[in-house]
């Protein structure tokens, strides 16, 4: 079993970018063409407009996700490149009873809320 990465984010920034893109590209393509295209004062429809502004408001937040995600990416690449190769969950046992689950009871001492030690 291989180094397994942690939960950073970074599939869901990758997924968000990828999306908000798609949506973009997709409204800044049917304002150009479905809903009547751009000319020098703009779309020619209401609904030329409104995906316009769509188109402009995902362009950009999605390129920034994209770029971000993809990042963290080759970052959580190069850290995994650079560990060695583990063969087993990084949690070692603090029982000597080998059966049981980590217990750290039986090594400490505990005050109760009373000022009483227990073990």
């Amino acid at each position: 079993m291989g180094w397994s990465q942690p939960d950073d984010g970074t599939r869901q920034l990758l997924l968000t970018g990828i999306w908000t893109l798609a949506t973009g590209v997709l409204a800044a393509f049917l304002t150009g063409t479905v809903f009547g295209g751009i000319g020098r004062q703009g779309p020619h429809t209401n609904m030329g407009w409104i995906f316009l502004l769509i188109a402009l408001g995902c362009l950009p937040f999605g390129s920034m996700a994209f770029l971000l995600g993809g990042l963290k990416w080759l970052r959580n690449r190069r850290i995994a490149a650079s560990q060695p190769s583990v063969t087993g969950l990084p949690l070692q046992p603090v029982s000597p009873d080998p059966e049981s689950l980590l217990s750290f009871t039986e090594h400490t001492t505990e005050q109760d809320s009373h000022g009483k030690k227990r073990q």
